[in-house]
This record gives C-alpha cells, structure tokens and sequence, in this order.
C-alpha cells in the first residue's frame, strides 16, 4: 500500500500578498464563514449544541488516511489543512492559535471577516518550544470576559468525538475541560453545513466520481479478466496495491488530472473465495483471488480530488449458477429502487425502506441476508464530512 498521503496543505512558511502560491481566495472564505455562521444563528439549538462559541482544534498532520470534521472545516474554509491550529469563533472575534508562518499566511483573513460577519480576528502566536497555555488562558479569558458583558454563562462547541491527538491539542483539551466553561458537541451542526454543496465542491466530486469509474474500468476489470484469463495466482492484497498506484497515477488510467490533487478515499477492497466482509471498515487479504466456476468477487474503490470523495463498489458473478442470477438481478431492482428514493424532501431511511421492499416482493428468502444499510454516503471525509 502507498504510504504517501496527498493533502491539501500544510502552507508553507511565506506571505500570502508575496506570490506565494498557497494563497487563501478570500471570496470563497468570506462566502463559506458567512454560510457557517448562519447557519449557526438559524440552528443554533437543532443541530450546534446551543454553543456560544465554537472551537475547534486540528491535530499534527499524519500519512494516516482519516477523516475528521477539524480537518474539514480547515480545508472548506481555507483552502487548506493548518495542523495543529486552534481555532475560537464567536459573534465579536475569532481566534487563531498557531505558529508564526501559520498566522503569516493567516493574517490576509482579518478585513474579510470584519467586513463579512462584523468580528475581529485576533492571532495567538505560539513559539515553536511552547506549549502554548499562554495563549489558551487568553482564548478562555476572552470567552469568559464576553459571558460577563452578556450576564449569561457560555456555551462552548466541540468536536466531542474527535480524541486530541499531540501535545497542543491535549493540554487544549484539558484547558477546556477545566475551564468551567459549559460544553456541547457540535458534530452535527458541522455535518449539516458541509452537507449543501456549491458549485466549486460539485466539480470537485464529479472529478472523483469520474477518477473511480475510470479506475474501476480500465484498470480494474481488465486486470482481473487478465488474471482470470490467464489462470494466474495473485493475492487480493496485491490487486489492492496495484489499484492503488493506478489511482494515484491518473494519467496512467487515462484520466487528466494532477496527481497531487487525488488520493485514494481507503485501500482498495478485493475479496473472493465465500468469506464476505460487508462492511465499510473491510480489508483486502493475502488470500489468492478465486475465480472458479459459480464464484464470485466483490471489489470497491474510492478516490478523492482536492479532499471530495467518490466510491464504487461492483460484483462479479463467474458463471454464475440460476440461485445467484436471481439473486443478482433482484438485488439490482432494489439498487435502482434506492436510488429512486434519494430524491429531495424523503427521509433517508427511506431508501433503505424501498431496497427492502423489492427484495421482500422479489424474493422473500434472501431479506435475513441483507445488510442493515443501503450502503454509505461519501461527501468529503467519508464518514466524518457528511
């Protein structure tokens, strides 16, 4: 598997009026932190907690593939990923704890949010052998001096399941807890937001969706038909590894896009041989890729372009007996019917409710072996953005 993750950011260390190339575009950060904070206004008690003030802490970056609402929210508003930040957002300021490159480029944000949501943004610079706690008591004092002015306690929003990760946002995270200050999880409010996408997010997706199909169709399936052809031995690990490397060399794959703009959303998934993992934590395994007659091979792949994440999952039935050819087309009535239901207004448990109907009308005997799910929504963190 490709250690290398491509992520957007950090920036590196320069000032963003200089011709760096790591500017942030003010227009889509003004656009985005006004969406946001209406949000907040309109839901503030349905889906952000009742929070006063918002904040939120990405961790040190890693080649891990994860997905975090931290990351998220840096990336949708700026552009790019600023590990090991903190940031403090509330109706008079907004607060940035980071170092001193971080802030340099962080400083061309100031009039844009005073002229957007009327709040001053104010940069705590931490030295590269400080923890820190300096500028945190600054941040809790400054909530505490607001709940003063406005004689109420305040509530303050986090991302409660995000566990702190490195020595910053740990001493954070027991700052905050000891604070006294009351605090709530604003997961879902974050979840909502990022739900809506523009125009520029729809691109982006689009470009994903269309890496994955051309991964799965003219690298994929060529790949295995050649081994099944073939008669050869190859592992579902090593189908994994070399889809992999196909994704993340686009122009291989006859796709013309900037390999440091993709990655893959998780590992590839190949599996064969009767022993199904259904869910979406599976693994490929040493097993060799088995191809006899009424076998069958399950492969799901996921690509993502500038953060947004597509994913397509295909069986393959090698000729395939009369139970497992009745099974394969009910199943793709109820695909179609799930799909039929993702229309706007309906429920989501609603398309699970419409694949399960046709499988009991269909054939009855195979509802006790379907899954609890009509598979899983991939926005931009696959599980965390969405």
């Amino acid at each position: 598997m490709a250690e290398k993750r491509n992520a957007n950011g950090p920036p590196p260390a320069g000032n963003a009026s200089g011709g760096n190339a790591y500017t942030i575009d003010l227009n889509t950060f003004s656009r985005r932190l006004q969406a946001m904070y209406t949000h907040w206004s309109q839901h503030k008690y349905e889906y952000w907690g009742s929070s006063d003030v918002l904040a939120v802490a990405t961790p040190p970056p890693s080649d891990d593939l994860r997905y975090l609402k931290s990351s998220a929210l840096n990336i949708w508003l700026l552009g790019y990923e600023f590990p090991e930040t903190i940031y403090g957002f509330g109706d008079k300021h907004i607060h940035f704890l980071c170092s001193q490159k971080k802030a340099s480029l962080l400083e061309v944000v100031k009039k844009s949010a005073k002229e957007t949501v009327g709040v001053d943004v104010v940069m705590h610079v931490k030295a590269k052998n400080d923890n820190g706690s300096n500028q945190m008591e600054s941040i809790l004092r400054a909530i505490r001096s607001q709940s003063k002015s406005d004689h109420a306690a305040q509530t303050v929003g986090y991302i409660a399941r995000e566990a702190p990760e490195g020595k910053l946002l740990e001493i954070w995270t027991d700052r905050l807890k000891g604070s006294g200050l009351t605090l709530s999880d604003i997961s879902n409010g974050l979840s909502d937001l990022f739900a809506v996408k523009d125009k520029n997010e729809i691109t982006c997706i689009k470009k994903a969706a269309y890496l994955t199909a051309c991964a799965m169709k003219n690298f994929v399936v060529p790949k295995v038909e050649k081994v099944i052809d073939e008669e050869k031995k190859v592992t579902h690990a090593s189908l994994m590894d070399d889809t992999e490397k196909a994704i993340l060399d686009p122009v291989k794959i006859g796709v013309k896009l900037r390999a440091e703009n993709v990655d893959i959303c998780y590992p590839p998934i190949f599996q064969s041989g009767g022993n199904f993992d259904l869910r979406p934590s599976a693994s490929s395994n040493d097993d060799y890729l088995y191809y006899d007659s009424s076998s069958v091979i399950i492969c799901a792949i996921g690509s993502r372009y500038n953060s947004y994440c597509s994913n397509v999952a295909r069986t393959y039935l090698i000729d395939s007996n009369a139970v497992q050819s009745k099974a394969y087309e009910v199943l793709l009535k109820a695909h179609e019917a799930a799909i039929l239901a993702l229309k706007s207004g309906n429920k989501i448990s609603s398309v699970y409710e419409a694949a399960v109907a046709v499988v009991e009308r269909e054939a009855p005997e195979l509802v006790p072996n379907l899954t609890k799910s009509a598979g899983r929504a991939l926005v931009w963190s696959s599980g965390s953005r969405g």
